[in-house]
């Protein structure tokens, strides 16, 4: 047995269980009585090739949620493209986002506008101001 499953605890053990037992029901039914493999991606939101985007930089350090982009995907039934995703929006976005400095440590380095916020030489710090709007950040 894999050691992160033997570390699971009891209750690990029943809720994967229970994960497990809830995707087999939604993948199968009368007909289908089997889970038959990997479910077919289908890509929903697509980027020119020469668009170099990665979501750990906006989740992990931007602390973005999905829906900030994705839409309510929660409440959809069928997926769908919720923003337009264009160069425009994008830079939109990088212009009004406040980047959240307060207990980051990847922006530790940046102290003069953390200088310049404690001394409230200013309000805030948009992603455009720290280099969000090079070209090179999104294409090579």
């Amino acid at each position: 047995m894999a050691k992160e499953l033997a570390d699971r605890d009891t209750e690990g053990v029943k809720v994967v269980d229970k994960q497990w037992r809830d995707l087999v029901k939604s993948l199968t039914n009368d007909q289908k009585k089997q889970v038959q493999g990997p479910i077919e991606w289908t890509r929903i939101h697509n980027l020119p090739d020469h668009v170099y985007f990665n979501h750990a930089q906006h989740v992990t350090v931007g602390k973005l949620q999905c829906q900030t982009c994705h839409g309510k995907v929660e409440t959809m039934e069928v997926l769908a493209q919720a923003s337009p995703l264009s160069m425009g929006w994008c830079i939109n976005c990088h212009r009004q986002t406040e980047v959240k400095f307060k207990d980051n440590p990847y922006y530790a380095d940046y102290t003069r506008f953390h200088e310049e916020l404690a001394s409230g030489k200013r309000e805030k710090v948009t992603v455009a101001d720290i280099g969000g709007l090079e070209c090179q950040k999104c294409h090579y």
